[in-house]
Formats: C-alpha cells, structure tokens, sequence
C-alpha cells in the first residue's frame, strides 16, 4: 500500500510540475516576436567636430493575443570604444505619430527605456518608434588619419527572435 501511495504521489507531482511548467512557459514575458527592426542612423559632425549621431529605429514587435506584454525593453549603450556617448532620447512614438509613455533606468552599462503603459496589455503587432542622439560615435585611426563608423545595430541583448533587421547610414 505505501508503496502504490509513493508512485500515485510521484504521478500527481510530476503532472503539477508539467502543468506549472507550461503556464510558465505561455506566460513568459519575453515571448514575443520582433518581426521588423529598421534603423536610420544619421551620421555627422556637430560645432566642435566631433562625431554625431541621430538615430531613429523602428521596432515592430508582435504579442500573442492574450494578456501577457505591456511593451518592450529598448537597451541603448551609453559608451562606445570605452568612453561616454552622451545619449539623450529625443522622442519615443508609435507607427501613427503617437507619444508613447516611457521609463528609463542604467542596466550594464545601458540605458534600458521601458516603452509602455503599466494598466494595458498589448495585443498583436505594435511598432514603436524612437529617436535618440549620441556624440563621439566614430573610432579614430592615427596611422591612416581616418575615422570609423562601426556599429551593431540591434545588439545582442534581446531574447526575442528577429525576422527582419536593416540599417541605412545618411552621412
């Protein structure tokens, strides 16, 4: 008897667990697709001749259709080749021009903008547009007299799936 108690106990806890582990995974908050990120990266010098940059990314996320997303974490680094960039967020809207409401707080060495409304689940795909500016972007070469433009574009932070990534530089 306390051995058939033992597997019927075994049985019943190993199904809660499965059962648990399936709600956690359904209601991971980071299940969700980004399916377009678009950067224009506007590169150019500012009155003392040191680099510039205006940056406008268009994220496209797409929730899955139960409450589960209030928006996205945007992590921005806040240096480049070991010294600060001076980052400052401009404005941050959705796909219609709409302001959207956000947060901002320091997260390894990144601005982290949390882009959302605490009280609304989102739904489906949602595009959220920000622009941001930063300085001392480009790496100087003393040996050819040349300046660098190297950048990633989406990072390697996320643990979203991308479909799509693109960039376009306007110098």
């Amino acid at each position: 008897m306390k051995k058939t108690l033992r597997v019927f106990v075994l049985l019943v806890s190993c199904v809660l667990i499965n059962v648990f582990n399936i709600n956690l995974a359904h209601a991971g908050a980071q299940n969700f697709l980004i399916s377009d990120f678009h950067a224009d990266y506007y590169l150019s010098l500012d009155k003392e001749g040191r680099s510039f940059l205006k940056t406008v990314e268009s994220i496209t996320a797409v929730f899955p259709n139960y409450d589960q997303n209030h928006g996205i974490e945007r992590a921005i680094p806040k240096t480049y080749d070991g010294h600060p960039v001076t980052l400052n967020i401009q404005s941050i809207n959705d796909e219609n021009g709409a302001s959207q409401r956000y947060s901002k707080y320091t997260s390894n060495g990144n601005l982290v903008v949390r882009i959302g409304d605490a009280g609304k689940y989102i739904h489906g795909p949602k595009t959220y547009v920000i622009t941001y500016t930063q300085r001392d972007v480009t790496k100087y070469f003393a040996d050819t007299n040349d300046d660098e433009f190297y950048w990633d574009i989406n990072g390697v932070g996320w643990s979203q799936v991308f479909s799509q990534v693109s960039a376009t530089v306007h110098i």
